[in-house]
């Protein structure tokens, strides 16, 4: 054995008792490491599933009660379509709204009912493919995505509210002064009484957030916990 071949194993023999008496050296983490564990490509795959099936459920809805309907009126907003809980529900709905001189409701009138539901299925595939490939890029710009499209969406129905309420006509046989529906709760006007609210698919968008944003940063709160 020559004497290059003895000092290059000397060398050797010298850096690895070296690292392993700096037992405060960082060790480099292969790079597999920094993608998501198995619970969290579980949440992430949940979420997905639970955004798929918000897009077929009702996200919002309006139940009015008015002395010619007792029984009552109700239009349903879906990602796609609107809804009543009668077959004429939507009919007689725009039967009384033009004694307050508002626009008709209809789903030509909201163009954004043609492509919502493909956006979902869109962003369900995302999570999908973050949930295989475990990304943290891409689950972050998921999580970007559900942030700006919730601020998006509460803008859109808040101006679609506002539209149809503040845009009535000068001629309508009752005069009402302008107004916007809330999101949520009772509203009043002349002898009508509206109520409001949030319906299933709403919730399941919620826990699909939810899902997405634990499974996204769950490991690293845990990890923190456990050190």
């Amino acid at each position: 054995m020559s004497a290059v071949s003895l000092s290059n194993e000397a060398q050797g023999g010298s850096a690895q008792a070296q690292e392993s008496s700096d037992p405060g050296k960082k060790k480099v983490q292969p790079r597999h490491k920094k993608k998501f564990p198995t619970a969290s490509r579980g949440l992430l795959i949940g979420g997905a599933i639970l955004l798929l099936v918000s897009s077929f459920l009702p996200w919002w809805g309006l139940d009015l009660l008015a002395p010619q309907y007792p029984e009552g009126l109700s239009i349903i907003v879906y990602p796609d379509k609107l809804a009543g809980q009668g077959e004429y529900d939507i009919v007689n709905l725009n039967a009384l709204n033009h004694y307050i001189g508002m626009d008709k409701i209809s789903e030509a009138g909201f163009p954004e009912l043609q492509y919502i539901k493909y956006i979902i299925w869109g962003m369900a595939a995302l999570i999908v493919a973050v949930a295989l490939l475990g990304s943290r890029k891409l689950a972050y710009i998921a999580c970007a995505l559900f942030v700006v499209g919730a601020a998006v969406g509460l803008y859109d129905m808040y101006h679609w509210l506002q539209t149809f309420g503040s845009n009535l006509a000068p001629d309508a046989p009752i005069i009402v002064p302008p107004f916007v529906p809330p999101m949520i709760g009772e509203n009043h006007l002349a002898n009508f009484t509206t109520y409001s609210s949030f319906r299933i698919g709403f919730f399941f968008l919620v826990a699909s957030a939810v899902f997405v944003f634990v499974g996204t940063w769950g490991d690293k709160l845990w990890a923190r916990k456990r050190a």
